[in-house]
């Protein structure tokens, strides 16, 4: 139906995932590659100053990752911590844009090499509510921004190289009479976005994340 998807990577799943890295591809083709690393992160460090100096008021909280299913490479577990930071001025009705950074520890089990890894992040979150009631608000969110990771292998796949991108998309809800608590089941991908020779990727398919948000 839509010739782009012809070029799929074997085994490539038709879902949100690749159709974010694929989108992921197109914009970085239209950029310098070779100039890509300076120009993304001035960019989303910009959005976030800009935000937060012309927020009127906002709201934060944090998240606690449970890694539940891996695919690439199997046998993954580990810790994730995540922290949120969310300006009013970007609460636009059923719309959110907040900005969240995150800190992993990751080890495969079994692995004979390269077993572990940390993994850094920031990125912009969409948020869509599906409805807003008083005690249950439901929503989708989806986001990608850069990430770092310690090594370039992990397991058996080959990063490629240490600078590399994190996709994911969750459906969540938001609890009580103060909304303070929440939970979220996404996936979640890092790929370099064929930035090198090498882009095996890390694929992390069933996250459940729980969070509370402080004001």
């Amino acid at each position: 139906m839509f010739p782009v998807f012809a070029q799929l990577e074997d085994g490539i799943i038709f879902n949100a995932i690749s159709m974010c890295y694929y989108i992921k591809i197109i914009v970085l083709r239209m950029t310098l590659v070779n100039k890509f690393n300076r120009y993304a992160c001035a960019a989303i460090g910009s959005l976030f100053i800009s935000s937060t100096a012309f927020a009127t008021a906002f709201q934060f909280g944090v998240t606690l990752p449970i890694l539940l299913k891996s695919k690439d490479p199997a046998g993954v577990h580990g810790y994730r911590a995540v922290a949120w930071y969310q300006p009013e001025s970007l609460i636009w009705g059923h719309f959110n844009l907040y900005f969240a950074g995150g800190v992993g520890h990751w080890w495969a089990h079994g692995a004979k090499s390269n077993a572990v890894i940390n993994i850094y992040a920031l990125a912009p979150v969409l948020r869509f509510y599906l409805t807003k009631t008083e005690h249950f608000s439901p929503y989708l969110e989806a986001s990608i921004g850069p990430a770092y990771v310690n090594r370039t292998r992990f397991s058996t796949q080959n990063l490629g190289m240490h600078y590399t991108f994190q996709d994911e998309v969750g459906i969540g809800a938001l609890f009580g009479k103060k909304k303070g608590f929440y939970a979220t089941l996404s996936a979640l991908h890092y790929s370099n976005g064929r930035l090198c020779a090498h882009n095996s990727g890390i694929t992390v398919p069933l996250i459940l994340n729980l969070g509370y948000k402080f004001n």
